[in-house]
């Protein structure tokens, strides 16, 4: 006889079971009926259980563990986190720990607040746990025939092991781990003999004992990725014959080295990281960098790098990555070279000279120097006559200051071949004029809108020449002179200035496909006769002086005009007078053939906006929706009743508010 479901009874019963389980308030109780009649009962358990003493009581929870077992006992139950504050009996954990096992955990998590543990003897036959979580708790015994069969990650923090338990112990019945994170724990002996051919991955963070970290590889010969913060590396006695030969990639964080031992080596390793790493004892850099031969990318970051003025970068001769980050570097040695180099981030890092060190990767391509946390010296003094990037194709400037208007322009003309070049400007960075003069330039990005500058009355600003480009993203408040030459290629541009100088940049965008401008406009925002035969995508800001103006001319000049966006990028009005709206006396080709959708965010509906939002709803013949937004919902129903008035709606468009 099949057993009833209880989604079968009726919902006072229902109702009745819930009120009984202390966790759940009637609210909760209502929600989890509606998913039982919608969804099936074994939508009631949820993939992710928590058990937290310190909200409820044990018998509070049993209850819940057997209501939810009345239901489906086939749920997988994807996470167990049990946070016991209080004492347990080891019986008491281990039918905690088989409501799991039965559900097929797939995560466990468990947390004593320093109180022992009895490992749960069910997870020896669970075959479905990947992942062990264990938090401040102590291990007394490993019983011999405890296992963890399908293990594959274990997460050991503040876990004390008494007696003669060791890590070892519990790491002998996770024959498949994998991935192992040990933080605040001590160490003891590691026996020789024991191996974990299986593990991959090692975090050790924060321990101590009798071992260092060379010491506990020994016992994983096939690890590819270490990561070691406050903890000691080497030992002044350490075994010689302790190799990593399969060791890819290693962190080092927050700890000082003393010695490294001259015959242990990292014959594997493709990448370091170096993160507030001390020397002493006559160690540097170069110490680590020699038992590595084959690295390819190093990340040295708040880290001594040189010693005794050693040039200890030169053994990194297979370098392809190098990433320096809050430090001094100093370049002695004339045969200093990084042969392979092809990326270089240079993140507030004082030099005596970028220009002489730049020149010692002759295969860079990209490149970023990014000064915002520097204290303000000058990275880029004069540029030497023989200074050339030859394969740079990337470069990326991030507020930096240079010695004048020569040293940036002799920068970017020595970069031959560059095709993507990234500039915020800095505050009192030295340069009035940035004149940028790249025939291979493909993307421009530029940021001239942070922080606070000095008034400047004579002219400061931008001259941009490159007839390459593809993309441009310009964002600039603070200047008052802007010059783009004509740029034939350019499909997409994005254009945000307050220079009231449109003619001398929109007329060089003729080429655009998609096209995003919020810029001050006169009458005659651009050259007369100029056209934009490929423009598909408009977008205008409608917070500037003169916007109206200028969606006029860009819709006359735009036959093929398909999308059009209208927004507000600011939060208040520019003081400049408003060019009010004059509907033009011909309908423009794009709203009779092409124009398909328009948009309008933050529509205030305003009669200015008004005009504007009923001539192009009438005369887009072809428009299929039109969507208008604003901050005030409850204006919605108003402006909508006020644009239907005007009865110049097409028939085939779609009127949206949202």
């Amino acid at each position: 006889m099949e057993e009833p479901s209880i989604s079968e009874l009726p919902d006072d019963l229902i109702l009745k079971i819930f009120s009984l389980l202390p966790l759940y308030e009637e609210s909760i109780a209502t929600r989890l009926l509606n998913r039982l009649r919608m969804e099936g009962p074994w939508k009631l358990v949820p993939n992710v259980s928590v058990f937290d003493d310190s909200y409820n009581s044990f018998v509070n929870f049993m209850s819940f563990v057997y209501a939810s077992l009345l239901f489906n006992e086939s749920q997988i139950l994807e996470r167990f986190h049990l946070m016991l504050n209080q004492k347990y009996s080891a019986s008491d954990i281990n039918v905690l720990v088989k409501f799991a096992v039965k559900r097929s955990v797939r995560k466990l998590r468990i947390q004593t607040f320093e109180n022992t543990l009895e490992l749960p003897s069910c997870l020896s036959s669970c075959v479905t746990l990947k992942s062990l979580i264990l938090r401040q708790l102590s291990i007394e015994v490993v019983p011999s025939c405890f296992r963890l069969p399908s293990l594959k990650s274990l997460h050991l923090f503040s876990v004390e092991f008494s007696g003669d338990v060791s890590l070892a112990s519990l790491l002998q019945s996770c024959r498949d781990l994998e991935y192992l994170v040990v933080k605040d724990m001590k160490f003891k002996t590691v026996p020789r003999w024991f191996q974990l051919s299986s593990l991959r991955s090692l975090h050790l963070l924060s321990i101590s004992g009798y071992e260092s970290v060379a010491s506990i590889l020994s016992m994983c010969p096939f690890l590819e990725d270490l990561v070691v913060k406050q903890s000691q590396v080497f030992r002044h006695y350490e075994p010689t014959l302790i190799t990593c030969r399969k060791l890819k990639t290693l962190i080092l964080r927050e700890l000082t080295i003393s010695v490294v031992p001259a015959l242990f080596c990292l014959p594997s390793l493709k990448t370091m990281h170096l993160l507030s790493v001390g020397f002493t004892g006559g160690e540097s850099v170069a110490s680590l960098l020699r038992i590595c031969p084959l690295l390819e990318d190093l990340v040295v970051k708040q880290t001594e790098v040189t010693h005794s003025n050693e040039c200890t970068l030169s053994s990194c001769r297979t370098l392809k990555t190098l990433t320096l980050s809050e430090l001094s570097i100093k370049v002695d040695l004339p045969w200093f070279r990084l042969p392979l180099l092809k990326t270089l981030h240079l993140l507030s890092v004082k030099f005596e000279s970028i220009a002489s060190f730049l020149p010692i990767c002759p295969l860079l391509e990209y490149l970023v120097v990014d000064q915002s946390k520097e204290d303000g010296s000058v990275v880029f003094k004069e540029v030497p006559y023989w200074f050339r990037l030859p394969l740079l194709k990337s470069l990326h400037l991030l507020s930096v200051k240079f010695s004048g208007d020569d040293s940036v322009a002799k920068l970017i003309q020595n970069c031959p071949v560059l095709e993507d070049l990234v500039i915020n400007k800095t505050r009192d960075d030295n340069v009035m004029i940035f004149n940028i003069n790249t025939p291979s330039l493909r993307s421009l990005s530029i940021d001239n809108s942070i922080g606070k500058r000095a008034y400047v009355e004579k002219n400061h600003g931008f001259v941009i020449n490159a007839p390459s480009l593809e993309k441009m993203d310009f964002k600039d408040t603070f200047s008052n002179f802007l010059v783009f030459e004509h740029m034939p290629e350019v499909t997409k541009a994005n254009v945000q200035v307050l220079c009231g100088h449109s003619n001398k940049f929109v007329g060089s965008l003729t080429s655009a496909r998609h096209l995003s401008l919020c810029c001050l406009s006169s009458e005659t925002p651009y050259p007369s006769g100029t056209t934009f035969p490929y423009l598909e995508h408009l977008e205008l800001c409608t917070r500037c002086a003169g916007w109206a103006n200028l969606l006029v001319c860009i819709l006359k000049d735009a036959p093929t005009l398909k999308y059009l966006k209208l927004k507000s990028q600011h939060g208040a009005h520019y003081n400049d007078p408003m060019i009010l709206w004059k509907e033009p006396t011909v309908v423009p080709e794009c709203l009779s053939t092409h124009l398909e959708i328009m948009e309008w965010r933050q529509y205030e509906g305003t009669k200015h906006e008004r005009n504007v939002a009923a001539y192009v709803l009438a005369n887009a013949t072809c428009l299929k929706t039109a969507t208008f937004s604003t901050r005030c919902r409850n204006k919605h129903h108003r402006m909508l009743r006020k644009l239907k008035k005007l009865n110049r709606v097409s028939e085939t468009c779609q009127l949206l508010f949202d």
